[in-house]
């Protein structure tokens, strides 16, 4: 009955100009709240997402300027804590890789801030699949009880009742619900029963093949609208929050306002706003850069529910004289258990960290291409390692995906080098891929080139080869809806880019070798990341590597090795390949 009010109340909220218009506060500045007056309840929402092992962001390698984003984050909800009548806060997903602090404990830090900090819930993203059965699923294969893994860092040690939920998740074989994920929890706040219902988008082309293909994702809305409203019926919750690693603006929009209060999302960039049917939606800034939150206001005589402040705030800043000291160590806004557990990551980690494996004098950049292709000087670098590592087996060649560069070292203004340590090769390669190495013939090799204009998460960086291309573009209706992508980039459904036609014209060994396009017999010995290497529709789909998978390196393990021999061996200087690779010729 108290959803019956929500549509009503919520078009008088928009013709009175009030909360749900999008907003981006800065750091440092109050966001506009709405507190709770007599005869409502205010509840408090607070969202992150795409957090990647962001409890701290320790690029900067000196310990005074570190940002301690979730102490931060951690003291805002506290303070949240005391002014409303109750605080939820939730999570989108892709929780733990990406940073050097987290990727070492295998995300226990992240998980250990979820507990500490009171997370209600998270959503399962495509990255908790990353490191294999102990921490892919978020929880341990015993416990199967649908929350998040145990951890220990430092003294800090637990095992967190956080759930992870996703509705939509099944196994292939048998069509059973896995019991890794959960449909839903109520959670309790200010008297209200709210019913927190997961959902996520299909992912499975960003996964393993191998770590996915046990799962079926339904992402079929009927489905997940009559799921709602069978847990709404029975749980007599009110109001009912959607929590997704999906875009939740299009999500909302998709939505039964009589349903559905808000929507929080992840993957898809930050937001916060309202749909046009009266669902308000949050997705928060990756890295813990920001968070997204709202007010869920609910009226004590009538039981009619709103969505006020929706809005997007900013925890760093960016740019020449940027100052982050309200994320360092000595600022009083931090959560001083956050902060602690922060430090106890950080000093169970650091020795692997500090080493100094040489110098660079070149930028080496994960976005900005210097190849037709769309190849960059990250991706040469980190292939031409992987090349080196893999030519023992007599490579010629060696791919990677450019998703899998997570950073870019930069000189600084004024600078001529800069120090490369492990701690820069973890956050590079964060993934712990394994490397393998195929044989395939001169038409798969073309083919290979191919599929990675389509999609680069085939493996669009490269080192061995250079090669010639052309490219038309695609003016069919079903290539425009598409929106496929151009050099380098992938394409996605639903798209708005232009979508092209490739023709591989020449493909040149580092020997000088021409590689004959049409040949199925001649074979030649590759190496790429085990991501690449397994996903459909690759030309390495169900091919054997030559080694076994016991015997293939980790990647940012192997690169630090690969590494610490070349400054050795040159007197510290690391060489940083710019050279080109796709060349686009006209015909």
């Amino acid at each position: 009955m108290k959803k019956a009010f929500f549509s009503v109340l919520v078009l008088c909220l928009l013709f009175a100009g009030t909360a749900f218009a999008q907003s981006i506060t800065e750091v440092n500045s109050e966001p506009v709240t709405t507190h709770p007056t007599e005869g409502t309840t205010a509840i408090r929402v607070f969202q992150t997402t795409d957090i990647h092992g962001y409890l701290m962001d320790t690029s900067s390698m000196k310990e005074e300027t570190f940002q301690y984003r979730m102490a931060y984050l951690s003291g805002v909800v506290n303070k949240a804590k005391t002014e409303f009548d109750g605080v939820i806060l939730l999570n989108g997903g892709n929780n733990y890789e990406g940073t050097p602090v987290s990727n070492l404990l295998k995300g226990a830090s992240i998980r250990a801030a979820f507990d500490m900090m009171g997370y209600d819930a998270t959503a399962l993203g495509n990255h908790e699949f990353d490191w294999g059965d102990d921490v892919v699923y978020t929880v341990s294969s015993e416990k199967k009880d649908a929350t998040i893994g145990a951890y220990t860092v430092g003294e800090f040690s637990a095992d967190p009742t956080v759930p992870v939920l996703a509705c939509n998740l099944y196994y292939r074989e048998s069509g059973d619900r896995v019991e890794f994920t959960k449909d839903y929890v109520i959670v309790e706040k200010a008297g209200y029963r709210i019913a927190l219902i997961g959902y996520i988008s299909d992912f499975s082309s960003m996964v393993m093949s191998e770590r996915v293909a046990p799962f079926f994702i339904d992402t079929n809305i009927d489905h997940l609208k009559a799921k709602i409203e069978e847990i709404n019926a029975a749980e007599k919750a009110e109001p009912t929050i959607l929590v997704t690693f999906d875009s939740p603006a299009s999500l909302a929009a998709k939505m039964d306002p009589s349903q559905v209060t808000l929507v929080t999302g992840g993957h898809g960039g930050s937001s916060a706003g309202v749909a046009d049917n009266g669902i308000a939606y949050l997705s928060g800034s990756s890295y813990v850069a920001g968070y997204a939150c709202a007010t869920i206001m609910i009226d004590n005589a009538t039981g009619a529910v709103s969505v006020a402040d929706t809005e997007l705030v900013s925890l760093t800043k960016s740019g020449p004289g940027a100052d982050n000291s309200h994320l360092y160590e000595s600022s009083e806004d931090l959560d001083p258990q956050i902060l602690a557990l922060s430090k106890a990551s950080w000093n169970a980690v650091k020795d692997n960290m500090e080493e100094v494996l040489g110098y660079i004098d070149t930028a080496i950049t994960a976005r900005g291409s210097i190849s037709d292709n769309g190849a960059t000087t990250a991706g040469n670098w980190v292939t031409g390692l992987m090349l080196r590592f893999a030519e023992k087996y007599g490579a010629v060649a060696a791919f990677y995906n450019n998703g899998g560069l997570r950073t870019s070292f930069n000189l600084a203004e004024g600078q001529t080098s800069r120090q490369i340590t492990a701690a820069d090769v973890y956050q590079i390669n964060p993934f712990c891929n394994y490397w393998y190495v195929y044989e395939i013939t001169g038409a798969e090799l073309k083919q290979h080139l191919l599929n990675a204009f389509k999609n680069g998460n085939y493996g669009n960086e490269m080192s061995g080869l250079t090669f010639t291309f052309t490219q038309t573009e695609d003016t069919s209706a079903s290539s425009q809806s598409q929106g496929a992508g151009g050099p380098g980039g992938p394409g996605g459904p639903g798209g708005s880019r232009k979508s092209y036609i490739y023709t591989i014209e020449s493909v040149t060994l580092s020997d000088g070798t021409e590689v004959d396009l049409e040949d199925n017999t001649t074979l030649y010995r590759v190496c790429t990341s085990n991501y690449s290497g397994t996903l459909a529709g690759g030309v390495f789909e169900n091919k054997t590597p030559i080694y076994s998978e016991a015997e293939a390196p980790i990647d940012s393990e192997m690169l630090i090795e690969l590494l610490r021999e070349e400054g050795k061996a040159n007197n510290g200087y690391i060489a940083v390949d710019t050279g080109i690779r796709g060349t686009k010729v006209e015909k």
